[in-house]
């Protein structure tokens, strides 16, 4: 086994931990930017769909 010291121990989970967040802060966002996406994507159907509806009352 690799016989390393308590600080190397340290910041090799220092490291780990940063590693571990940046991985999870990742997978976050882009579940967030696809979510923004589908939104964004709904909202301007739903506004064409309006205004196709009002543009037939008018004719």
């Amino acid at each position: 086994m690799i016989d390393l010291d308590q600080e190397t121990w340290i910041y090799l989970t220092i490291i780990a931990v940063f590693l571990a967040y940046f991985i999870w802060n990742s997978g976050r966002a882009r579940k967030i930017k696809k979510q923004r996406k589908n939104r964004n994507f709904r909202k301007r159907y739903h506004q064409r769909k309006k205004e196709n509806e009002s543009d037939s009352l008018i004719k």
